[in-house]
């Protein structure tokens, strides 16, 4: 009831639970946070963060990972809109809490990347770099492809029965071999963001506007990615760099390895400008 009366009726933001906030030194110079996508928790970063945290380069790095609301250990209230505009309050709040001093990148991963996406354009606070892993952008109808066309009807019939059995049976496979957690699916998080941030057909259009560093990468195995999508948008907009690699969906194995090294790369490039 209180929390209620706080958040919702006198419309004080929530903040996501932060998982991990660390840095090497006393002062960063360059601070990184991190989304996970739908149905998953700080856990997808299991696989990239043990090897960045010890790499001597990036000693001048902040590393934060955060849960989205509705997911992970962060709060899931029934009344908040799982939309971008909720979701750029509340990552507004969370970071201003944080108090962050330094040029920031975000590092989004599924949905990660288009809440990431919209927050560096209509955010209160700016985002100077994005870094992309496996962005789920769908082109507007009038736009879209065949692929495009199946993607939207898988999603919204995964959507519409997140409770039968069979997805579930087929969730819990993916769950074994993936961040994916099983126990968010059939959740109010699960179904809204589903519709308010994946399947909204707003996506392409805002990734080709924006004015910000893009890299983006994505396994050539991902079932959940259009590739042609990426490639489509990075010939609209300069700012756009698309690099495919070996791997599936999430960031495991040679992807891992592979995000693991464009991220170095990204981030000692950001740290040379400080540095001048």
């Amino acid at each position: 009831m209180y929390d209620w009366l706080i958040h919702k009726v006198l419309k004080i933001p929530l903040r996501m639970r932060v998982r991990y906030d660390r840095c090497a030194v006393s002062k960063p110079e360059i601070t990184v946070v991190f989304l996970h996508g739908i149905a998953a928790s700080h856990s997808t970063w299991r696989h990239m963060l043990p090897e960045l945290t010890k790499d001597k380069d990036l000693s001048k790095v902040r590393f934060i990972t955060l849960d989205l609301i509705g997911f992970g250990k962060s709060e899931k209230p029934k009344w908040y809109k799982y939309d971008y505009a909720s979701y750029r309050k509340t990552l507004t709040k969370t970071l201003r809490k944080l108090k962050i001093a330094t040029p920031l990148v975000i590092c989004g991963h599924s949905m990660g990347c288009l809440i990431g996406m919209d927050y560096a354009e209509n955010g209160d606070i700016m985002v100077d770099q994005l870094i992309l892993i496996s962005p789920p952008i769908i082109r507007a109808r009038e736009a879209a492809s065949v692929q495009d066309q199946f993607y939207d009807k898988l999603y919204t019939a995964l959507n519409h029965h997140t409770g039968s059995k069979a997805v579930g049976a087929l969730a819990s496979v993916v769950e074994s071999l993936s961040s994916f957690e099983k126990k968010s699916l059939d959740t109010q998080a699960f179904r809204e963001t589903m519709n308010n941030i994946i399947l909204n057909k707003d996506n392409y259009a805002l990734i080709t506007g924006l004015k910000v560093p893009m890299e983006i990468i994505h396994g050539r195995l991902d079932p959940l990615v259009i590739g042609a999508n990426l490639r489509a948008a990075a010939k609209q907009n300069s700012r756009i760099n698309v690099t495919e690699t070996f791997g599936g969906h999430d960031i495991v194995g040679a992807k891992a390895k592979k995000v693991n090294k464009i991220f170095k790369e990204t981030i000692l490039n950001w740290l040379l400008r400080v540095d001048f």
